[in-house]
């Protein structure tokens, strides 16, 4: 039986894997249980199916149910980590205003290769790499990474940096390998590491080894794209790649540094377009364009802020109405000069000086 069967098959096997006779008809599991079992291989749905026998057995005659909610609670988090279709398809590049440089390089490194696969091989062209998004916390890197999901037909795997490191040893090494392992069965599929320079920092630096063993797996891993891994791609968000192992960015691993700088006047118009879209209604003397002008310095993530704190005062002054929200400009310049003032306030604060010319200042 092949390992990649389809998320409708997993149901029955692991049905026929625990006997059509002992699964009661009225069984109902949570969607968080599907979901997993959705996410699994099958070589994991056999695990499963283990475990559950084993948890039966062990508690005499426990409830069948009881039996495989523990054993879908106890599978390994590698599973759970695939993002179902129907979870990336909500965002989508239309989704992220502006960048469209960005994005166009990464059509050309994850989504043109999966979708035109067969005309790559006759390129003699690998199907499969890294890339690495970098740049300014809030300017849209994990936005772009789940937008990949929805743009291709790509499996996506998705997983936070530090969420693979573990206290037990040997045990953050594991996670690494069963990740990959899991993204070699699901192919083609995309890895996507969030927060990645916290996962894969420069070695010699860490007094328990911990992550220096991390990137020696992940180094073992990577160098396996030319082969087994052909089909699996990987794309890792960090705000600080200065902090990154400097092996991990060789040609051959990670060959694409993508930076997502912070947005210019026209992405910021573009931006704010793309999240005024998502509000009900926005009156029609919303002028994007002069907001991006007063706007620089802005991230992605400072602008969402603003429409948001516009929202609220629409909600306020509609609320002692009947008429529905709308967002005006004017409330839209009230956010803006309440964002700056406190920016402003938080800007560091020179207080003094001590020794010879030393500046002490507040953050």
């Amino acid at each position: 039986m092949k390992a990649d069967i389809d998320d409708d098959d997993k149901m029955a096997v692991l049905k026929q894997l625990l006997g059509d006779d002992r699964w009661p008809l009225d069984l109902r599991l949570t969607s968080e249980e599907i979901t997993t079992i959705e996410g699994l291989t099958l070589g994991d749905l056999v695990k499963l199916a283990e475990r559950t026998h084993l948890n039966l057995r062990a508690n005499g005659s426990a409830d069948f149910k009881e039996g495989l909610s523990e054993a879908i609670a106890a599978t390994p988090s590698a599973g759970k980590r695939i993002v179902k279709r129907s979870d990336v398809k909500e965002i989508d590049f239309g989704d992220v205003g502006g960048l469209e440089e960005v994005k166009q390089k990464l059509r050309e490194v994850f989504i043109w290769p999966s979708k035109y696969a067969v005309l790559f091989g006759k390129c003699g062209l690998r199907l499969g790499g890294g890339a690495v998004l970098h740049g300014p916390s809030g300017c849209g890197k994990t936005l772009l990474a789940r937008a990949i999901g929805a743009e291709s037909a790509l499996n996506v795997i998705s997983v936070k940096g530090p969420e693979l490191l573990s206290k037990y040893i040997g045990a953050s090494e594991q996670n690494v390998r069963e990740l990959f392992e899991k993204a070699r069965q699901t192919k083609p599929s995309l890895i996507i590491f969030d927060e990645f320079d916290a996962l894969a920092p420069k070695r010699g630096h860490d007094s328990t080894g911990v992550t220096d063993r991390v990137v020696n797996q992940l180094l073992t891993e990577l160098d396996g794209i030319d082969s087994a891994n052909e089909g699996v791609y990987v794309l890792a968000a960090t705000n600080r790649m200065d902090l990154i192992d400097n092996a991990l960015l060789r040609p051959g691993r990670f060959d694409h540094k993508i930076r997502v700088d912070l947005p210019s006047e026209s992405d910021r118009a573009d931006t704010l377009r793309v999240l005024c879209r998502e509000v009900e209604n926005v009156a029609n003397d919303v002028d994007f364009d002069a907001l991006a002008k007063q706007t620089d310095g802005y991230t992605g993530a400072d602008l969402r802020g603003l429409v948001l704190t516009a929202q609220f005062e629409a909600i306020d002054e509609a609320s002692n109405s009947d008429e529905t929200p709308t967002i005006t400009m004017k409330q839209l310049q009230n956010a803006l000069s309440q964002r700056k003032s406190k920016s402003n306030k938080q800007q560091t604060r020179e207080v003094g000086h001590t020794g010879a010319g030393t500046r002490v200042t507040l953050a």
